[in-house]
């Protein structure tokens, strides 16, 4: 039933990968030191990091290169911190939060579609795009607590046809600040029939996260 809304790797996707892999080290996912472990996420002096801190400047710096400077590869090792961190994470499916179709032009990628992907690897279970934003909001970075409830509210729906009556949702994306966005998504997921959802992020704001 939600097979049209499945996230998955075209060939080309693929491919890149590969030849991304036999051309490019193994580098720490915070500083780029090369590592010599081909399945290492970071260096030993970056290891703690991975627990996702988002007020660490290396943690910022490697969020934004993911997001804004079109480091896709990224994904697959941040995929690797968020399970190896969260090693407890249970659901039916992943649901990745959307952005407005004007952003993902402008981006040309959904960075949280990508870390459900990969997570989906990780967690043997599928990973789908089954949430729209409705309307453009402001971006949150700039907006207080208050302002960013106010900003998210009716902006998120489940797609027509994407079904999760009955299921377990694991919501993904990639920072969690105030909570404003996840919680509107929670909210229309629970209203859509979903039993739970539970959010994993690859960093959090210490002190909302």
């Amino acid at each position: 039933m939600n097979d049209g809304f499945l996230l998955k790797k075209s060939l080309g996707q693929r491919i890149l990968e590969v030849a991304y892999d036999s051309i490019y080290p193994c580098k720490c996912l915070f500083c780029g030191r090369v590592l010599e472990d081909l399945g290492a996420i970071a260096c030993g002096d970056c290891a703690q990091l991975c627990h996702g801190d988002y007020d660490v400047e290396a943690v910022q710096h490697t969020v934004f290169r993911f997001k804004y400077e079109g480091k896709r590869m990224l994904a697959r090792r941040m995929a690797a911190a968020i399970f190896r961190r969260d090693e407890v994470i249970d659901g039916d499916c992943l649901v990745c939060v959307p952005l407005h179709e004007g952003r993902l032009r402008e981006r040309g990628y959904n960075q949280a579609a990508l870390l459900a992907l990969e997570l989906s690897r990780f967690m043997g279970v599928a990973a789908y795009d089954g949430l729209v934003r409705t309307r453009a909001t402001a971006k949150q970075f700039d907006l207080n607590p208050a302002q960013r409830v106010a900003n998210v509210a009716g902006a998120f729906a489940v797609r027509d046809g994407f079904c999760v009556d009955g299921k377990r949702v694991v919501l993904v994306d990639d920072v969690f600040t105030t909570g404003a966005t996840v919680g509107e998504c929670e909210r229309v997921l629970m209203e859509a029939g979903a039993v739970g959802v539970e959010v994993v992020t690859f960093a959090a704001v210490r002190a909302y996260g």
